[in-house]
């Protein structure tokens, strides 16, 4: 009866850090930076999911990643699906309005949808880019932020690089 009451405990316990830790983090997964680039290159390098290897982290993590394209590449309709032995998905341009935002679909097999938005704005030194999920994650999930923005981060960090390359300006 004790083992039982001291696994109650600590289960309670659990539950209620993990709530709590929950109701401290934001369930809104958004990043933003600064590129030195005209907006025209940076929300083209966005657009073309052919370009994404050359940028986005996941492609560097999995050397294993089999990626098929279709629908009209550059823009609206395309979609890049892979296979991985991470898992499976894809992710899908719905919108442009150039050049001012990009929305899309982003899918992982067994999972729901994501819904991600890209907004582009001019400013002095180039453009700024802000790249967010559309819709908040559930608040028991509202720790997978911690995961998921270091990602945004470092594929926005690698955008900046190649659109700052000289040697990849097109």
């Amino acid at each position: 009866m004790k083992a039982v009451r001291k696994i109650l405990k600590w289960s309670l316990i659990t539950i209620i850090a993990f709530t709590t830790f929950n109701g401290f983090i934001s369930g809104k997964i958004k990043s933003s930076i600064e590129i030195n680039a005209p907006i025209e290159q940076v929300y083209f390098k966005v657009i073309d999911l052919q370009s994404w290897s050359t940028w986005t982290v996941w492609w560097q993590r999995d050397s294993t990643m089999k990626t098929k394209y279709n629908g009209e590449l550059p823009g609206k309709g395309s979609k890049i699906s892979w296979k991985s032995g991470e898992g499976n998905g894809s992710l899908e341009i719905l919108d442009c309005l150039y050049p001012e935002s990009i929305y899309n679909k982003l899918s992982f097999t067994g999972m729901p949808s994501y819904y991600g938005v890209w907004n582009f704005e001019e400013i002095e030194s180039g453009t700024k880019v802000t790249w967010e999920f559309r819709d908040e994650l559930p608040f028991f999930i509202h720790f997978m932020q911690l995961l998921i923005s270091p990602d945004l981060k470092e594929g926005l960090e690698g955008l900046k690089k190649v659109c700052e390359d000289k040697n990849s300006v097109e």
